[in-house]
């Protein structure tokens, strides 16, 4: 027999953004986590080992998308550029200098360095690395070892579980651990209630495997301008996230927006497993691409100091809310069971 324990929940969500800014003072800051520069390439297969042919997927500058995620409120961002052959080594010796430049540049915005890593055996996660002065050494070993696109030629076994296992098991055991978060889960699925490149037995056994790493997926993923004209009216036939399988519902994820789905299922069983929302920025829809600039649609909101430790720290304990289209800048949520008299806020457990 079930008994029913009675909770209150406490909310207060403000839409005036906060004028606090002091950095050592707890605050909703808001961030995108999924965004890329230039320096995701096409490669020109003509050549051996293909060569990165700069702007040839996404097109803007690390500098221009750090301006623009300040301009529409970031106070952190992540330049997750994507993999290919040999990608890890110029991901080094090129992208890297430039996030140093822009960091310099536009120094309003905390940014991360970190890349859009081809999973071993699913698709693709934001590995965002915390800020040290060996962050680009770190990030060059992860990749040049694990990421399933960097070997050339390519290499059948860096595409497997068993390897991604080994990279969270590898990112665990870091002094100082990065954050994998999965991005457009269900993009892959073909209908309502299925799985595509990443299953719940998968994303389970990550979080099993490395708690504090594999920490959650994006609820609303990016590429959601993908239903709109260059001149922002509203094209029927597009597809918001580019879900060309089956649909977002309203521009959220299935494996989120589904009431009693897998987001709840981990949730339920006590998981430390959050949701985000991202720009997946590469080409502006006013430029014929389907994408927002970092910051102009969605938001991922942590409440955290603003330096690079606290973000992270924030994220991984789940003091975290999305939005999209900014209908709130601030989101307070208390639980309380009323017979214990405990309470909970955002991120924390409530035993019930």
């Amino acid at each position: 027999m079930y008994k029913f324990i009675p909770l209150t929940f406490a909310f207060l969500a403000p839409f005036a953004a906060s004028a606090q800014d002091d950095s050592s003072k707890k605050q909703w800051l808001a961030g995108d986590h999924h965004i890329h520069s230039q320096y995701s390439v096409k490669w020109d297969d003509s050549v051996t080992p293909p060569a990165p042919i700069i702007a040839g997927d996404a097109r803007y500058p690390t500098e221009l998308n750090a301006k623009m995620g300040h301009k529409h409120g970031l106070s952190w961002m992540v330049t997750t550029d994507h993999g290919g052959p040999n990608h890890s080594k110029f991901n080094l010796e090129v992208a890297y200098p430039a996030l140093l430049k822009s960091r310099k540049d536009v120094p309003g915005i905390i940014q991360f360095y970190g890349m859009e890593l081809d999973t071993p055996g699913a698709e693709h996660s934001s590995m965002i690395i915390p800020h040290t002065h060996d962050e680009a050494d770190r990030l060059h070993h992860l990749e040049k070892k694990f990421a399933r696109k960097d070997a050339h030629p390519y290499d059948p076994a860096r595409d497997t579980e068993e390897k991604m296992l080994e990279t969270l098991t590898a990112m665990k055991k870091l002094p100082v651990q990065p954050i994998l978060i999965v991005n457009h889960p269900s993009r892959s699925a073909k209908g309502l209630g299925e799985y595509g490149a990443n299953t719940p037995r998968e994303l389970r056994n990550w979080n099993d495997t490395a708690p504090t790493v594999s920490i959650g997926m994006e609820g609303s993923p990016g590429h959601q301008a993908r239903a709109l004209h260059p001149d922002g009216t509203i094209d029927d036939e597009g597809q918001r996230g580019s879900y060309r399988n089956y649909p977002t519902m309203g521009g959220f994820d299935q494996m989120t927006a589904r009431l009693g789905g897998f987001w709840d299922s981990m949730l339920g069983e006590g998981r430390h497993w959050w949701v985000t929302s991202s720009s997946d920025s590469h080409v502006h829809y006013s430029e014929g691409g389907s994408d927002f600039w970092p910051g102009e649609y969605a938001k991922t909101y942590v409440y955290a100091e603003k330096n690079y430790d606290a973000i992270l720290n924030g994220m991984r304990s789940g003091n975290v809310f999305v939005t999209t289209g900014d209908l709130l800048s601030e989101l307070y949520v208390t639980a309380q069971n009323m017979r214990s008299g405990e309470k909970a806020d955002i991120g924390d457990t409530l035993n019930a």
